[in-house]
């Protein structure tokens, strides 16, 4: 399994911007995420599709097949991608958050927060760490959830990381916000496509995971 925990899709240069805006006129979900959220078109290193990064196509990727999910109870519901592997790689200069400020503005009514892969591995044995990531990853949770409104999800990532699973796991605890564990699927052969990203199988399933959290939460919102 181990062949399969390096994420070999380079962190620079994945969008040519950090925010994509699909609005609607119902409730708003917010994704924030990286390569497996959203990945332009890359020929030079073998990538052609322009959606989360193993899909086969666009409605193949878990934000799509979330929000085909979601659309069956909301209709009109809008979406927004925060793509945030710039942060993920530089998440200790504060002025990195100057490039979700769109995403914040976008007032999600859910957000879902998976990515961390693209965070330097020699974080996870610094012994010593100017910035915490999980302090970083805090302060962009409250910076995309500025109105506080929204419910937030948070997510184990698709490469096995424990000290930010765990660092991103005490911050959903702080918030009693939602934490995914994706420990089954990320272990799977079968859940792994092209550059050790999410193959189909496993983009739906990452849809199912937090589909089955976001799902009762859009029919208490839309009660009200």
């Amino acid at each position: 399994m181990s062949k399969y925990q390096e994420n070999i899709v380079p962190a620079a240069n994945q969008n040519k911007k950090s925010v994509f805006l699909y609005p609607g006129a119902g409730l708003k979900i917010l994704f924030v995420g990286n390569s497996i959220t959203r990945h332009a078109p890359k020929p030079e290193i073998g990538w052609n599709r322009e959606c989360g990064m193993a899909a086969s196509c666009l409605e193949k990727d878990y934000v799509h097949q979330v929000m085909k999910r979601v659309r069956q109870i909301d209709p009109e519901a809008g979406f927004c991608i925060a793509q945030v592997a710039p942060f993920e790689r530089d998440f200790a200069n504060p002025q990195v958050l100057e490039k979700y400020r769109e995403a914040a503005e976008f007032e999600a009514d859910i957000i879902v927060m998976f990515f961390g892969a693209n965070v330097s591995k020699d974080y996870d044995h610094a012994l010593e760490k100017p910035v915490r990531f999980g302090d970083a990853y805090e302060t962009l949770r409250n910076f995309l959830n500025a109105t506080g409104k929204a419910h937030v999800i948070h997510s184990q990532g698709f490469y096995i990381r424990p000290v930010l699973d765990a660092e991103k796991e005490a911050v959903a605890k702080k918030y009693g916000d939602i934490f995914v564990s994706m420990e089954e699927i990320r272990q799977r052969d079968d859940t792994h496509g092209e550059f050790n990203h999410p193959s189909d199988l496993g983009m739906e399933e990452i849809a199912c995971a937090f589909f089955r959290e976001i799902e009762p939460i859009l029919h208490t919102l839309k009660a009200k």
